[in-house]
């Protein structure tokens, strides 16, 4: 098992509660499956309101540690994921950015 990924989603609209616990608990499983994240390392962080000046609607941004498992493959399952996540619970197509970091390069606490 891998520590991180830090999800971030912008949405224009703020969904309810029952839509996010559920596109969290998606996203968690899809870190744990395909990242082999640990699940307690995991973050989702959504941000509703947000005022998109240009652009898609929905905005993610991935961070994660780079590992030998978070492959080409891996990483493309895991945007399809994210994808899915987003057009199911957000009612969108997101644009999605993924950030490997080099362990070398982080410094984290907690």
């Amino acid at each position: 098992m891998c520590p991180m990924p830090i999800i971030k989603i912008f949405a224009t609209h703020p969904p309810g509660a029952q839509v996010c616990t559920a596109l969290a608990d998606e996203l968690e499983a899809i870190c744990i499956s395909v990242m082999q994240a640990r699940a307690d390392t995991v973050q989702v962080l959504l941000s509703g309101s947000t005022v998109m000046l240009k652009g898609a609607p929905v905005l993610v941004e991935a961070h994660y540690r780079a590992g030998a498992q978070r492959d080409a493959a891996a990483l493309a399952r895991f945007m399809d994921g994210l994808e899915g996540a987003c057009r199911r619970w957000l009612g969108e197509t997101p644009r999605i950015r993924c950030f490997a970091v080099e362990p070398a390069a982080l410094s984290a606490r907690h």
